[in-house]
């Protein structure tokens, strides 16, 4: 006889005692603490959203939110992936107390329920608050790529966009004008014909010509942007051509543009599939369709405390709605906010300093401006130190770093120690956002040995621009360059990248399963929602 072990249970035996379904389920499954958590949690929002009056009784939303939730810190995402597990899974079985919902009551409740995951999202930060695991002492801001429900080939430009849409126009026209006959036709056979639903065909091309009219018109709305930000730039331009290689209104400008849309020569593009995302730098190479997601995440133990989407990669513009949406989700204000330099800009800064929050964020442009320093602005710098100082990396003249500001008389001074007064104000509009930057000149550049490096183009003076924001940017620059400001920032990485590894490599959010804006917000906030709970379980089990 062959030594193998015997079956415990025969699959035909009859047995007189059945295990119930709380029995087969191991008293140390991590589905038991998962399924206590949401029950503490308060549901009543979404009870308020049923008519339990006729029909048949619903299953209770809290059922439907533990299984996405659940399916979701395991990494299963697709409706039909957890409508299978649900019957065949025994974690997903005990969890749902036997319910078997189909994938199309699990997709439409995970759109459906949008404002209520938001308070859901809430309700678990809350509960860690008062744990004492969040303290909001340190908030870290970071933003990622995620791609869109479109193909990266699924995309058009203005002229392709506009012959597609044309030839959908003239088939459309020619299946109403069949359709047209054949109603006339089946009136003389049969009398009047009243239907009710178009013809298959035409009905799909009607959905089609509404995507891509959408697609047109969200490129008409992102070329209008861009000619607003090139026409708002005029100014900025011209001080440039003349010398003011230092503004730091234009060179914010610029490397936004420059992330944002790429090459100004280049026609934007448009996806067609999901119209509302937008064309963006993949990790893999080259571009796709996707959108943006920027996250806050606290220090302690890394609770995620904010999200937002964005359509393109403006992380910047979330700073300060994420100040405001934690200070109404959980009662205060973070102490401080750590992001990486795409997020300092000068509105950001006074911002946050308005609300008494504390950035640390490093310069958009690092430049080592060592060699410039002195004690005396008013003295050239040594001789030794002149072939060092620091170039511009895009017009390879002098940096506006190597001028040194004095606040007292409001002038600045050039590495030679030439004074340069104030001589004009100008103001700005960028993105709808007004200033004025002062525009600062030397009075008379002849004789002077860096002359070569110091000019661009024919002026004959050097000119430096500094707007209203550049004192906060110095401090800020201060504060980096310090020994507490760097032990801080240390953490920002560590904590800011942590959050996306786990979604993206744990939960599987690599690819949005919903088109849309306001889906994809809905998507991401039940993903921060499970990433929140498995956190506060995994400390709770501790």
């Amino acid at each position: 006889m062959a030594h193998w072990a015997t079956s415990p249970r025969d699959r035909k035996q009859v047995v007189l005692f059945a295990p119930t379904l709380d029995d087969s389920m191991a008293s140390d499954h991590p589905v038991r603490l998962f399924s206590e958590t949401l029950d503490a949690l308060n549901f009543s929002d979404w009870e308020a959203q049923y008519v339990r009056v006729v029909g048949q009784p619903p299953i209770h939303p809290r059922v439907l939110a533990k299984c996405i939730l659940y399916g979701l810190s395991l990494g299963v995402r697709s409706s039909r992936k957890l409508e299978d597990a649900a019957v065949n899974r025994l974690d997903f079985i005990w969890l749902l107390e036997g319910h078997t919902p189909d994938h199309s009551t699990l997709c439409k409740f995970r759109t459906q329920f949008a404002k209520e995951i938001k308070g859901l999202f809430r309700q678990v930060g809350r509960v860690a608050i008062e744990m004492g695991v969040v303290s909001l002492n340190q908030v870290m801001l970071d933003g990622t790529d995620l791609k869109a429900n479109n193909s990266r080939y699924a995309t058009n430009r203005r002229a392709s966009l506009q012959q597609k849409i044309d030839a959908l126009d003239s088939q459309v026209e020619q299946l109403l004008a069949e359709a047209e006959t054949a109603d006339k036709a089946d009136a003389q056979l049969f009398g009047e014909a009243s239907p009710t639903k178009l013809p298959n065909p035409l009905r799909d091309l009607k959905a089609r010509q509404k995507r891509l009219r959408q697609a047109m018109a969200n490129l008409a709305e992102l070329e209008k942007e861009r000619g607003c930000r090139n026409d708002s730039t005029t100014d900025s331009t011209t001080d440039s051509a003349s010398g003011a290689s230092g503004n730091p209104v234009k060179q914010e400008a610029d490397k936004q543009d420059r992330a944002k849309q790429g090459s100004a020569r280049t026609a934007p593009a448009i996806p067609t599939t999901d119209p509302e995302s937008r064309v963006l730098p993949a990790k893999q190479g080259g571009y796709a369709p996707g959108y943006t997601a920027v996250l806050a995440t606290d220090s302690e133990h890394g609770f995620i405390l904010d999200t937002q989407v964005l359509a393109g990669n403006d992380e910047a513009s979330t700073v300060l709605p994420a100040v405001e949406n934690i200070e109404r989700n959980f009662g205060r204000k973070p102490g401080e906010i750590l992001a990486d330099s795409g997020f300092n800009t000068g509105p950001n800064l006074a911002g946050l300093d308005e609300q008494k929050v504390e950035a640390l964020m490093p310069p958009r442009q690092e430049i080592d401006a060592s060699t410039a320093e002195r004690p005396d602005p008013s003295q050239p710098v040594a001789e030794a130190n002149r072939p060092a100082l620091p170039l511009n990396p895009q017009n390879k003249v002098l940096d506006r770093s190597a001028f040194s500001y004095d606040p007292a008389a409001d002038q600045y001074h050039c590495p030679m120690g030439r004074p340069m007064p104030r001589t004009a104000d100008k103001p700005y509009n960028r993105d709808g956002k007004k200033g004025t930057y002062r525009v600062y000149q030397s009075v008379d550049c002849s004789g002077c040995p860096l002359k070569n490096r110091c000019l661009s183009g024919r002026s004959p003076t050097r000119r430096v621009c500094r707007d209203e924001h550049e004192t906060l940017r110095e401090a800020m620059a201060a504060r980096m360059k310090s020994e507490a400001g760097r032990e801080r920032y240390k953490k920002r990485a560590a904590v800011a990248e942590r959050a996306f590894a786990v979604l993206k490599a744990r939960m599987n959010l690599r690819q949005l399963l919903l088109r849309g804006i306001e889906k994809v917000r809905i998507e991401i906030d039940w993903a921060v929602t499970a990433f929140n709970l498995v956190k506060l379980i995994s400390l709770k089990a501790r």
